[in-house]
Order: C-alpha cells, then sequence, then structure tokens
C-alpha cells in the first residue's frame, strides 16, 4: 500500500538463445510515499505472482516517469572514460 513502480525493464538471465522467453528478471523502480523511500526491485519474470529475488534500498527518491538508459557495454564504457 502506498507503493508505486516505474518502467519495468526485463533481463534475461542466460544468453543461450533456447531458454525460455520468460527466463530472467524483471527490473522496476519502486517509491514508497509512506516512507519516502525508493527501491530497486528484482523480481523473478518466471513466476506467476513476479516474486521479488532481491531489493536494493536507493540513498534517494527516483522520480516517477524516470527512464532507463538503453546503450550497449561498449558504449557505457567509452561514456564513463569520457566523464
Amino acid at each position: 500500500e502506498g507503493c508505486y513502480g516505474g518502467e519495468p525493464f526485463f533481463v534475461p538471465r542466460t544468453s543461450d538463445p533456447s531458454a525460455p522467453e520468460d527466463d530472467g528478471y524483471v527490473l522496476t523502480l519502486m517509491h514508497n510515499e509512506t516512507t519516502c523511500s525508493s527501491e530497486l526491485l528484482i523480481l523473478d519474470a518466471r513466476s506467476s505472482n513476479l516474486d521479488i529475488v532481491a531489493s536494493v534500498k536507493l540513498p534517494s527518491r527516483v522520480p516517477y516517469g524516470f527512464h532507463g538508459t538503453y546503450m550497449s557495454s561498449h558504449d557505457l564504457a567509452k561514456q564513463i572514460l569520457d566523464f
């Protein structure tokens, strides 16, 4: 109650192309309006209830509508090195 999620993002568990399509995790940001805290939730994509595998408490609030950044690991590494 009082918790609202953000844009979900699917992450495959393996790079095996023969793995089932739902074999992975759903990551989403969740904000708790009551406690004013935000978390990254890691959910089991294969479970019918999207069971929580892990939760990472974040040091500050993540605003609603925040979108993920989609880039290759090579582009990300280059961006970090250029910083």
